[in-house]
């Protein structure tokens, strides 16, 4: 870690004081004094090393055209236009939640007269762990990339200004704060009891880090339209992207969803009399697939990956 300069003066002879990053003592290098230093410490930074090369970030790009419900041709008809490395600025931090969360679960009982009774089991949990948060720390576009699903690879020296990097547009303050809470709500959900009425969770943050990761743009032509795709700099996996859908496949789920939960919603009906739970759910069921399928059929013609919003998942738009 090379040296840098905080524009500070030696309070013994005067002389200009350079200090390692991340170091509170150092000594003057004009009378060799020893000297605490105070302030703000900044932000550790970190680089994962690159460890694609174009020739493998094309191939994981188009592998990924050949998978999922994407247009059956688009391996063969799709143009690679662009394909060129970057590196983008996350914030991760590691805490330990302790504390205590307590409250109940509902268990339904059936009798053999049809009667239903519900028992409240009472739930207490501790929690003490570590856990890791991260959110992209610039604004990445239509790139629909928020957070790191891998947190872990090989470091190298960071060097500003030496990398292409997209800005860092949100403050160290801001993403303690977004970490924090949503830390609390980890392990929150990690106690796994379903009715809360009371908890008492501490995060403790052990350290905050501005990672730079490497990720892989690529874009492509297809049938005279642009989509593009985003590869894992790291591990070489596909983070996120747009691609054509087609028509067959959109038919073909339709078709199923439509069977299969036309099929469970009427046996839930007609299990209603006889055990209403029961058929309840398997109503619920059948109209969550035909309303899956049918969102399917009607936004389909694009597949998206990644944190980029999919409106053919969009279960709870077509309820409202």
């Amino acid at each position: 870690m090379g040296d840098i300069s905080i524009n500070l003066s030696c309070p013994s002879c005067g002389g200009a004081l350079t200090i390692e990053e991340g170091l509170r003592f150092t000594n003057c290098g004009y009378c060799d004094a020893l000297l605490f230093v105070e302030g703000e410490r900044g932000v550790f930074k970190t680089t994962f090393k690159n460890n694609m090369n174009e020739e493998r970030a094309a191939a994981a790009v188009r592998q990924w055209l050949g998978s999922g419900l994407k247009s059956r041709d688009l391996p063969q008809r799709a143009t690679l236009t662009e394909l060129y490395p970057i590196y983008l600025p996350f914030w991760k931090l590691t805490a330990r939640a302790a504390g205590w969360v307590c409250g109940y679960e509902e268990r339904r009982r059936t009798d053999s007269k049809g009667r239903v009774t519900v028992e409240r089991i009472p739930m207490e949990r501790m929690v003490f762990r570590d856990f890791e948060w991260s959110r992209i720390a610039c604004d990445a576009g239509d790139l629909g990339i928020k957070s790191l699903r891998n947190m872990r690879g090989e470091a190298v020296l960071h060097e500003e200004g030496t990398i292409p990097t997209f800005e860092v547009t949100t403050s160290s303050t801001d993403a303690m704060q977004q970490g924090t809470e949503a830390i609390r709500g980890m392990a929150r959900a990690s106690a796994g009891v379903p009715r809360i009425t009371f908890e008492k969770i501490h995060v403790i943050p052990r350290v905050l880090v501005l990672i730079f990761y490497p990720i892989w743009i690529a874009r492509y032509e297809y049938a005279g339209r642009s989509y593009f795709a985003t590869v894992d700099g790291v591990t070489g996996s596909i983070l996120s992207g747009r691609a054509p859908g087609d028509p067959l496949y959109q038919s073909l789920v339709m078709t199923a969803g439509s069977a299969i939960g036309g099929l469970l919603a009427g046996l839930g009906l007609s299990l209603l009399s006889a055990s209403g739970t029961l058929g309840g759910v398997l109503v619920v069921i059948g109209l969550a697939l035909f309303g899956a399928s049918y969102l399917f059929f009607r936004h389909g013609s694009e597949i998206t990956e990644g944190d980029i919003p999919k409106a053919y998942a969009d279960l709870g738009g077509l309820l409202r």
